[in-house]
């Protein structure tokens, strides 16, 4: 018997059924095989675009939508949400971007949500995506209307253009989510490998928020690669997280975001307070040999921390932030901060960077290989299980040195 729906019955469920039937009875020809939702529920399912305008699935109601256990592939967005005011809980789905069929365009973003209610992202894998943007935000200000990105397994945060051309990517990029209690990103894998891969800033807040009494919490994440393309290449303005924004004032820039017990491994620069005000990173581990895994300099990196206003901001906007407790071992040639060959500080911009542990020297690939030893141990002592199920012990790989 055909597994292949027919037009009919393909018509009901893109209307939005509560629940929709396993990828293996959904092996529809790529022009039947995207969904539009426009009723709330759960849905599971395999969908594919081919084009790289039309998202795999399209989520055009308020109503409570869930994706669980979907397999989604497409050369555009995969889960596209962006009319507002959507309630969206994703779920050990997997997503890989395919070829762009434009040559000017990036592959697509695992997510785009345009002024959601709440968001919940958990125990997905993404490969080869624009990663996750979050723009504005539709929340009435509760603890439950909230941003929640949990134990996602990203591989290979990509913008590269077939063209040749290039628009840096994010693994969770939040522009004017402001004033969001209870924000919570935590104990995600993102590897990004080197000429495989093109982010800018892994983690961006961009005029993004949490609150005085309950700020941001972006903590146990684990972060490996931030390079250009070709990853010999010069310049890069990528880093592993950064505060961004040009708000103008308190209320509109990044603030009240707390990062703890984070790795970001082989990055280019490593932790940047770059806007905004009661910024806190703390407890983190930043380690970069300058080394591309087949022994390569890596030319393009500059320091691990930094704290500096980059926007030009007046005192009562750019204020309140600092670096306590971080562990740091960054390799920068012609650098002395703390030792030769080194700049764990931005010697320009850190003076409120405290109590750091600078690892000794030589920080080499085996060192780089040993933050990955302790993220393993982490997951393992804290029983933590990253991805969907039955994931690939390949696909939870780092690039080894």
């Amino acid at each position: 018997m055909s597994v292949f729906p027919s037009l009919r019955w393909l018509s009901w469920l893109l209307e939005g059924s509560c629940l929709l039937v396993p990828a293996s009875q959904l092996a529809a020809p790529a022009e039947l095989s995207a969904l539009i939702i426009r009723r709330g529920g759960v849905y599971t399912g395999h969908y594919r675009s081919l084009d790289s305008m039309v998202p795999c699935v399209r989520i055009v109601t308020t109503e409570p939508v869930t994706l669980l256990g979907c397999r989604l592939e497409g050369a555009g967005t995969l889960i596209e949400a962006t009319q507002g005011g959507a309630q969206l809980i994703i779920r050990d789905c997997r997503a890989y971007g395919l070829r762009p069929s434009l040559g000017d365009k990036r592959p697509g973003r695992f997510l785009e949500v345009n002024s959601a209610r709440s968001v919940r992202i958990e125990n997905n894998y993404l490969e080869q995506t624009g990663g996750i943007a979050i723009y504005l935000w539709g929340g009435n200000g509760s603890a439950t209307q909230t941003l929640t990105v949990l134990r996602n397994v990203a591989k290979n945060i990509d913008g590269r253009h077939p063209d040749g051309g290039q628009t840096y990517s994010n693994f969770l990029g939040l522009n004017g989510v402001r004033g969001v209690a209870n924000m919570e990103v935590a104990w995600n894998q993102v590897v990004n490998e080197p000429d495989k891969s093109l982010v800018e800033d892994n983690i961006n807040f961009y005029n993004s928020s949490g609150t005085a009494a309950s700020p941001a919490r972006v903590h146990d994440n684990y972060v490996y690669g931030a390079f250009p393309y070709p990853a010999t290449a010069a310049k890069y303005s990528g880093s592993g997280m950064t505060t961004d924004g040009d708000g103008a004032s308190a209320l509109t820039t990044t603030a009240y975001v707390e990062a703890y017990y984070n790795q970001f491994v082989a990055t280019c620069a490593a932790m940047n307070i770059a806007a905004g005000h009661h910024n806190y990173f703390h407890h983190n581990r930043m380690v970069t040999s300058g080394l591309l895994p087949g022994g390569a300099r890596l030319t393009a990196n500059y320091a691990a921390a930094a704290i500096f206003n980059a926007y030009g901001q007046p005192k009562d906007v750019f204020f309140g932030n600092r670096f306590d407790h971080n562990t740091i071992g960054f390799v920068k040639p012609g650098r002395n901060h703390p030792y030769p060959d080194r700049h764990d500080l931005n010697s320009d911009s850190c003076t409120p960077c405290t109590n750091t542990t600078h690892l000794p020297n030589p920080v080499t690939l085996q060192t780089e290989q040993n933050e990955w030893n302790l993220w393993q141990q982490k997951l393992r002592r804290r029983g933590i299980r990253l991805g969907p199920p039955g994931l690939s012990r390949d696909s939870l790989a780092l690039v080894t040195p």
